[in-house]
């Protein structure tokens, strides 16, 4: 028999909730809200929120947004299938159902791991599939990977293992697709998680429900918090230098180009940042640094070309790349910047890629910035043009979104009911039409999952 590890007796309830989903019952099932990360955030510990100050950072204009509220938002299913979290890597999404299955579409070969075989270049999954998992409470996906956080605190992942994310034994990269597995250590899995957070590059982070952090993959610049450990790649293991920090979630990159960065949002929704990043990291160390300034953190997504984070209901981003920041001019910042956005609701998420940023604002409207090329703003306009250096209302997305997320040249979002609109890209079948094409979807269409 397999052994078991444990890091408690009893499994408190999942950290990371945000959206409570309250089905045709009106029993309240959990649901997560992730960014690509994704970013999601543990509603049942917040501490009490106030108010944004009452004047901007350009000298005195009121600000006429409605007081923040960081709680999550209660959806109820009035569609069967019914989806309570939504996940995307490059080219693939994942949904939670609300029967705690899993379904994904997109690239299949080496994201949705093998189910299709065949050829690997040519294998896309162009409506929802289901992966043949059960009792799944959260997802979290990047790149190609994508991990599901069970009932019973164990972990499976599939999709790629570059950089060895998939935790595998013995700790190794490799570029094969892997179908579902659980994540184990001395050949038995391992439980008692409470949360489960793919970096955009190289690395994973669990959280346990002491707010203990455990990572994997890879080990550039100190990204995993192990700092004691020489190999390259690692398997899951305690995150002995972040242990000053209770965590809700963590995450972050390990990049040959950039060096390794790590971050973790603390029971107080501070925003806490370590590794060898310089524009994302003032005094790059070991030592989890507080990001001065950021109260209330209740969203955040990286990548190498920027960090955006929401908090207190405001928008901040800052890297290298200041178009995709939204800022509208191409000089980074190494300290964080605030993004206006254009409605008068607070932010409360924001969804990154290579190529685009959006943020969702509390009265389920969406604003976004970057390329535009395939429709993925959600304009709707017939000619995306240079794309939006600055935040812009996709206005074409007329339903109340609960979750936005983008992927490479696609968007998807989940909206009130537990219905996903996808725009942009459908070369790989992105926006679950049972299709495939080369053009550009600047209106959102509903995802097929009957």
């Amino acid at each position: 028999m397999k052994r078991r590890m444990r890091f408690l007796f009893m499994l408190a309830p999942v950290a990371a909730t945000t959206i409570l989903v309250a089905c045709s019952n009106n029993d309240p099932t959990p649901a997560f809200d992730d960014a690509p990360d994704g970013a999601s955030e543990a509603a049942a510990n917040l501490p009490e929120t106030a108010a944004p100050d009452a004047q901007n950072g350009d000298g005195g204009a009121l600000d006429a947004r409605a007081p923040f509220d960081a709680e999550g938002e209660l959806v109820t299913c009035t569609t069967k299938p019914c989806v309570t979290q939504l996940v995307t890597g490059d080219t693939h999404y994942c949904a939670l159902m609300d029967d705690k299955t899993v379904r994904c579409w997109g690239v299949t070969s080496g994201a949705i791991g093998i189910m299709d075989g065949g050829d690997p270049s040519t294998s896309y999954q162009t409506v929802p599939r289901d992966v043949g998992l059960t009792d799944v409470e959260q997802l979290s996906a990047a790149n190609g990977t994508t991990c599901a956080l069970h009932t019973n605190g164990t972990v499976t992942c599939w999709g790629s293992n570059n950089g060895g994310r998939l935790g595998l034994e013995p700790p190794r990269t490799d570029y094969v697709p892997h179908g579902p597995a659980l994540v184990t250590r001395d050949g038995g899995p391992i439980d008692g998680f409470t949360r489960i957070d793919v970096g955009p590059v190289g690395l994973v982070f669990a959280t346990t429900s002491a707010g203990e952090l455990w990572s994997w993959g890879t080990n550039i610049g100190d990204a995993l918090g192990r700092p004691d450990e020489t190999n390259r790649i690692l398997g899951p293991g305690p995150a002995n230098a972040i242990t000053r920090v209770k965590a809700l979630r963590a995450g972050g990159f390990a990049s040959e180009n950039t060096g390794g960065f790590g971050f973790a949002v603390a029971d107080d929704r501070k925003l806490f940042v370590w590794g060898a990043y310089r524009w994302l990291v003032t005094y790059p160390g070991t030592a989890p640094l507080a990001v001065t300034g950021l109260e209330n953190v209740t969203s955040v997504a990286a990548s190498t070309e920027r960090l955006c984070a929401v908090a207190d209901g405001r928008l901040y981003c800052w890297g290298p790349n200041g178009a995709l920041s939204c800022t509208g001019t191409k000089d980074g910042s190494a300290t964080p910047v605030e993004i206006r956005t254009r409605g008068e609701a607070p932010a409360r998420e924001v969804s990154i890629s290579y190529g685009a940023t959006c943020v969702r604002l509390t009265d389920g409207t969406v604003e976004c910035c970057g390329t535009d090329s395939f429709g993925q703003l959600a304009t709707g306009d017939a000619d995306g043009g240079t794309g939006a250096p600055l935040l812009t209302k996709a206005k074409a997305l007329t339903d109340h979104v609960v979750s936005i997320q983008v992927g490479l040249f696609s968007s998807c979002a989940l909206v009130q009911g537990g219905k996903v609109q996808c725009w942009g890209s459908n070369q790989y079948g992105q926006l679950g039409q049972g299709t495939r094409d080369d053009d550009r979807h600047g209106t959102p269409l509903t995802v097929k999952f009957d």
